[in-house]
């Protein structure tokens, strides 16, 4: 045995020697200590660190199981879930295991098991935003939209600037049949951003609604009637009764529709759309042509919207020459007085003069049309396209047509204007290019893909022709077109 130098004589010390040393000192100090066996030392852990570590260990397990490659994968995945369970009962404050045992449930669609687990900790911590999300998520994809609506009113409150949450909580209270608390969301959000994208949310959803039919046409109306105080232009006011008019006309209330289409046309006596509506209400009463002329013979002078009501009925009758006639007393009648009619009905009475086959009426119209409105594109365009019709007059009408596109450049209609002429005048290629942008900009005008057609036939393109005319066809079906089709062997166009 080496030996041990003692530190203060600097001199060794022999072996016999320390164990004597030991041995007395053992005798000293063995009466001052109980005799007793030596127990191991004990750490213990205070409980909530001691639930806080077990948690994290089945937390640790559970992500094991989840990543594993070996054995049953669904056997694992179910095992995992269990383990984040009971992490989550362990140490129910902790975020991470309550996350993955969220996402597990709703990895496996077990949404209301997962909003089950989730409910707990908002009420303990009712800030938490990103959690809330996912409950309002979860609560929709359960269809319990009572909560998705609860979670996300909470979300609206923390954070009330951002107007798409104010957007999505309008939707779920509707869902869920709270349309009181839904207006008045909207009022918040028309009170807080006070701008136009706010004051279109109540009509959005009063078209949504009236899209819907008779059975939620009230909800409709009630949506206009926060619109209607938003909107001072007559335009927009007129619009908007003309939209609650068709709300009444879906709940049976045709008396007041009609008087609401009336007021709507006094705003806005630019536009025909209520009294083609009033019209076509008229056309399913009986005698109602003969009722409407008595009217008109009551009060000759004053019956302006009545010969427009009685126009509207006649075309709603399919009697183009009547109401074309009405039209043009309307029209002598609103002169006298010293008014000129509006554009759009101008632009109605052309019509009407074309559909009766009465073109020079029509060109008649449209050039006293142009005299008091000379910057309307409409007209500009209405003309240029009677006069390449008629093949009459094809460079002033290239003049007026190129006029209006340039104040509406990507306008599809006045395009097929412009090919057309063109092609009048001979200057096919030129043409097809207009006529292909035309098409290309709109799908749904069977017109532009059979001018289209034409076009393509003169330059030796026939098998293109034919796919532009079936297109044509099969959008709107026309003898015309069809006998196209026929002469090129192409009828009946091939299924799409």
């Amino acid at each position: 045995m080496r030996p041990i130098r003692c530190a203060a004589f600097n001199r060794p010390i022999g072996s016999a020697s320390v164990v004597f040393f030991v041995f007395g000192l053992v005798l000293v100090c063995g009466c001052r200590f109980p005799r007793t066996p030596a127990r191991p030392a004990v750490f213990a852990l205070p409980e909530r660190d001691a639930r806080q570590a077990g948690a994290l260990a089945l937390y640790a397990k559970g992500i094991l199981l989840e990543s594993s490659t070996q054995g049953d994968t669904n056997v694992n995945r179910q095992a995992a879930c269990e383990a984040f369970r009971q992490a989550v009962a362990l140490d129910p404050d902790n975020r991470r295991p309550l996350e993955a045992l969220i996402s597990a449930l709703a990895d496996n669609a077990r949404f209301e098991e997962a909003l089950s687990a989730l409910e707990p900790f908002l009420t303990r911590h009712p800030e938490e935003v990103e959690l809330r999300f996912e409950a309002a998520r979860l609560a929709e994809a359960s269809e319990r939209t009572d909560d998705a609506a609860r979670h996300c009113a909470a979300l609206f409150a923390l954070r009330p600037d951002e107007r798409e949450l104010g957007h999505a909580l309008i939707r779920l209270l509707f869902q869920s049949d709270r349309d009181a608390e839904a207006l008045r969301v909207m009022r918040d959000l028309q009170t807080r951003f006070n701008d136009a994208k706010s004051a279109a949310v109540p009509v959005q959803w009063a078209i949504h609604f009236t899209r819907e039919g008779p059975q939620t046409a009230a909800r409709a109306l009630s949506c206009l009637d926060l619109a209607l105080p938003l909107r001072t232009n007559a335009a927009e006011r007129a619009a908007l009764l003309t939209l609650a008019a068709e709300n009444r006309l879906l709940l049976g209330q045709t008396n007041t529709a009609e008087t609401v289409l009336l007021d709507a046309y006094r705003l806005n006596p630019e536009v025909n759309t209520a009294i083609l509506r009033l019209g076509a209400l008229w056309a399913a009463r009986p005698d109602a042509t003969h009722r409407l002329a008595r009217r008109i013979q009551a009060d000759p002078d004053g019956a302006y919207a009545d010969r427009l009501i009685l126009a509207a009925t006649y075309q709603a009758l399919d009697q183009a020459e009547a109401a074309a006639d009405t039209l043009s007393q309307a029209y002598a009648q609103r002169m006298r007085l010293g008014y000129f009619p509006s554009e759009s009905v101008y632009l109605w009475h052309a019509a009407l003069l074309e559909a009766a086959q009465r073109e020079q009426a029509a060109e008649h119209i449209l050039l006293d049309a142009l005299a008091a409105y000379p910057h309307s594109h409409e007209l500009k365009n209405f003309l240029a396209y009677h006069w390449a019709e008629a093949g009459t007059r094809l460079d002033e009408a290239d003049r007026l047509v190129t006029d209006a596109l340039r104040q509406q450049p990507e306008n599809a209609a006045y395009l097929d204007t412009k090919g057309w002429i063109l092609y009048r005048l001979g200057r096919t290629y030129e043409a097809l290019q207009w006529l292909l942008k035309a098409a290309e900009l709109d799908k749904e005008e069977p017109e532009i893909f059979d001018h289209a057609g034409d076009v393509l036939k003169a330059i030796g393109r026939g098998s293109e022709a034919i796919l532009f005319w079936t297109r044509s066809h099969r959008l709107q079906p026309d003898p015309a077109v069809e006998k196209k089709l026929r002469d090129h062997n192409a009828f009946p166009p091939p299924a799409s």
